[in-house]
């Protein structure tokens, strides 16, 4: 399928106005981790190949506006048991996996395996790393359609949780905080002090009133 460069925003598939990609489970693997698996025409190539594990979320292709973003990439294993985490290539940060696994069902057959990570990075203000909103969903195949069978691709559909009410909240605090602390240390530069003494009277140049 070619596809014409005039939709093509970030290195990824932009839809024209009103349409989403929004495949069901099943539908995402059967139709299309499966065919990618065994080297079959897709349906479409809306969902383009990226190394997910390779750098920081902000710089995946596509269209940032998009709530949910679908990428087929390779599978990583964690670092090790103990820590479960799959380290990023450009070194800033690491995915964690959360949740245990679950099935996912087709026609009352286990067609494949979910699990979602979230993504722990690095900021200006600190070296370690801490836990952001970004997660993504993987796909694998299991049951019929096995990696061991068919390779160890898998669908990462990457999106970036909302922020929670009460942290809105905080931040916007913060931010009239500063504002506000701002504002006072413009008007403090004016320095403040006792007023300037009157000029002399007549009376008192000549020492005496008359």
């Amino acid at each position: 399928m070619e596809v014409n460069k005039r939709i093509m925003v970030n290195g990824g598939m932009k839809l024209p106005v009103g349409y989403r990609f929004h495949p069901t489970e099943q539908e995402l693997i059967l139709h299309y981790l499966l065919p990618k698996a065994i080297a079959s025409p897709l349906p479409s190539s809306i969902i383009p190949v990226f190394d997910v594990f390779f750098s920081h979320p902000l710089t995946f292709p596509g269209d940032q506006e998009e709530r949910q973003r679908y990428f087929f990439c390779k599978k990583r294993q964690e670092v090790s048991r103990n820590e479960h985490r799959i380290k990023i290539s450009s070194g800033n940060g690491y995915w964690k996996p959360i949740k245990k696994e679950r099935e996912v069902i087709a026609c009352g057959r286990t067609v494949g395996i979910r699990r979602t990570l979230v993504f722990h990075g690095t900021n200006n203000s600190s070296i370690s790393c801490n836990k952001t909103r970004w997660c993504m969903t993987e796909y694998s195949l299991s049951g019929f359609a096995s990696t061991k069978v068919f390779g160890e691709w898998a669908v990462y559909k990457v999106y970036k949780r909302k922020e929670s009410k009460g942290r809105r909240r905080q931040r916007k605090s913060r931010v009239r905080d500063a504002e506000e602390e701002e504002d006072f240390t413009i008007g403090s530069n004016h320095e403040i002090g006792p007023p300037p003494p009157s000029p002399p009277t007549s009376a008192d140049e000549s020492g005496s009133i008359i």
